[in-house]
């Protein structure tokens, strides 16, 4: 795995790498076939968004106005080709259940559902032909920009004060996902979820069996919330339907089944999460910290 600091490397030269490679594997995902442009838009976003979570390790050294600019210029870069990815998730969660259930018992009535949404998909991805023309030179002048950053002043120190404020922000989406559980709070707290997870994965190497296994529980939170994130945005797809009398028995059959599921994945990921969150703050940043001291 390259998203992770190498042993003998020094901690800004490793960032500047992950960096320069999560850019370089989204700059190749423009380079798919049109065949497979739902795939390479998803992997795409997935290469954005580990760049975000990189770079916010860094944001007290080269400045917050700085950072932000970056920031945001990627999650722009990102929206180009939203509809997308959305219309590409609706499709992989239904296949998703067909797999589970079962051709036979997924049946001839649900798989209904599942060809309007292919259709749907290929219209986006039609639609976003050429998008590689779009995104290409602004994601080029980023790196650009960001390979600029001096980051020789670094320490450990404001590596893992970041990690805990991601650690923080996680605590508190966790609270409010606790105190109003809705989909739109359980979406925030996935996000998290996955930047803390992300940049667990950059320093498992300090420590292969602590930090590992921190990243790993992050990584397991991270899935169960985003599997809860599709069927949520399924189901919400599934209701600009009601009007299609159709499509109502299969509509209702399937959003029973979403439902079902959900309420599993919802306490499931409750349970691991508040786990997972129970550490204070500061002794999760110490926790990590003892790591650095040693890494050479």
């Amino acid at each position: 795995m390259s998203y992770r600091l190498k042993s003998g490397e020094g901690l800004a030269d490793g960032l500047h790498r992950i960096f320069r490679e999560e850019i370089e594997a989204a700059l190749k995902e423009t380079r798919r076939s049109p065949r497979n442009r739902g795939v390479a838009v998803h992997e795409f976003r997935k290469h954005l968004k580990k760049l975000r979570a990189a770079l916010w390790l860094v944001a007290d050294e080269v400045g917050k106005d700085r950072h932000l600019l970056e920031d945001r210029s990627i999650r722009q870069i990102a929206k180009v080709v939203s509809g997308v990815r959305d219309a590409h998730v609706r499709l992989q969660t239904v296949i998703q259940i067909r797999k589970q259930l079962g051709d036979d018992a997924f049946g001839k009535v649900l798989q209904r559902i599942e060809d309007l949404l292919a259709l749907e998909a290929e219209s986006f991805a039609a639609a976003a032909a050429g998008w590689e023309k779009q995104v290409v030179p602004r994601l080029k002048a980023i790196a650009k920009r960001i390979s600029r950053w001096n980051l020789k002043h670094l320490r450990w120190k404001q590596i893992g004060n970041a990690v805990a404020a991601s650690y923080r922000r996680g605590q508190s989406a966790l609270a409010r996902a606790l105190k109003k559980p809705t989909p739109k709070n359980f979406h925030a707290w996935r996000k998290e979820v996955k930047e803390l997870w992300y940049q667990l994965r950059i320093f498992a190497p300090l420590n292969r069996v602590v930090l590992e296994q921190i990243a790993n529980d992050a990584r397991k939170l991270g899935e169960l919330l985003g599997q809860h994130h599709d069927f949520v945005f399924l189901q919400e797809r599934l209701d600009c339907e009601q009007g299609d009398p159709s499509l109502e028995n299969e509509r209702a059959k399937l959003q029973k089944l979403i439902r079902k599921r959900n309420k599993k994945l919802q306490r499931d990921a409750t349970e691991l999460g508040r786990r997972f969150y129970a550490e204070p703050r500061k002794a999760f940043a110490k926790r990590i910290s003892i790591f650095t001291q040693d890494w050479k």
